[in-house]
């Protein structure tokens, strides 16, 4: 027989729960929650929209850093396919508008496959930071260092978030273990300082780089989406690696 009688048991499985109940947390305040029924996509358009613009201060409960302007420590770009053959590091950037200008259009979400994807619409990217370039666009070749603008005008992205399941205390959560983002901008706009260390022909480049805007950043776009898939990723787990599955999306 058992030395602790029954209600001291029971007293230890409450205080065991309350303990659990206590290690995990509740999505922020003013989050809103979306049960999973028929109308659970639809819900979370709004639900999302929502949380971003409460984002944006950031949220230090989270570990979440203020969103608008974003600042990236560094997003390191490569394109090594003719015509372009590329490598372009930029530090120390600040990411203007992404937050304040972003509207989630549409959701397709597979939870038992931990699978959600949505469709945004950012109306302004605009990156500005210390860049650092070399290599060849169109057989030109191009080098240089300094300021460096890069902005992206009405953009359609598509972000697939790809999750696993883990469990913390006999409680469901999820992680992101992949987050892939497609940019589509109507108009990207480039600016870079200081190429070939020549006013001149700094300028020239960048009216090139203008004018063929598409064709030189359908080469960087896989690059540049790389490096932000990383970002949002790091991000989202912030939350969803300490609230419950089940606190985030409702049974």
């Amino acid at each position: 027989m058992s030395k602790y009688s029954p209600l001291l048991l029971l007293l230890f499985a409450a205080i065991a729960q309350e303990l659990t109940e206590a290690a995990a947390q509740d999505l922020p305040e003013g989050f809103r929650k979306c049960k999973r029924d028929a109308n659970f996509d639809k819900c979370l358009v709004d639900a999302v929209n929502h949380a971003i613009q409460l984002l944006k201060v950031g949220n230090k409960e989270f570990g979440i850093p203020p969103l608008e302007p974003l600042t990236v420590k560094k997003l390191v770009i490569d394109a090594g396919n003719a015509p372009i053959n590329l490598r372009q590091a930029l530090k120390n950037v600040k990411v203007h508008d992404m937050i304040s200008t972003s509207k989630i259009q549409r959701y397709r979400t597979d939870l038992e496959k931990h699978l959600i994807i949505c469709d945004s619409r950012t109306d302004r990217i605009e990156m500005i930071g210390d860049y650092e370039m070399s290599g060849r666009i169109l057989l030109l070749p191009i080098t240089g260092h300094g300021k460096a603008n890069v902005t992206l005008i009405n953009t359609k992205i598509e972000h697939r978030l790809i999750g696993e399941p883990f469990e913390k205390d006999g409680v469901k959560y999820m992680r992101l273990k992949d987050y892939q983002v497609t940019f589509n901008p109507k108009r990207v706009y480039m600016n870079f300082e200081n190429l070939f260390n020549d006013k001149t022909l700094s300028e020239g480049m960048n009216r090139f780089l203008n004018e063929n805007w598409e064709t030189v950043f359908n080469e960087l776009k896989v690059g540049y989406a790389k490096s932000f898939g990383l970002i949002f990723r790091e991000l989202s787990n912030k939350l969803f690696e300490k609230v419950p599955f089940d606190n985030i999306f409702l049974s």
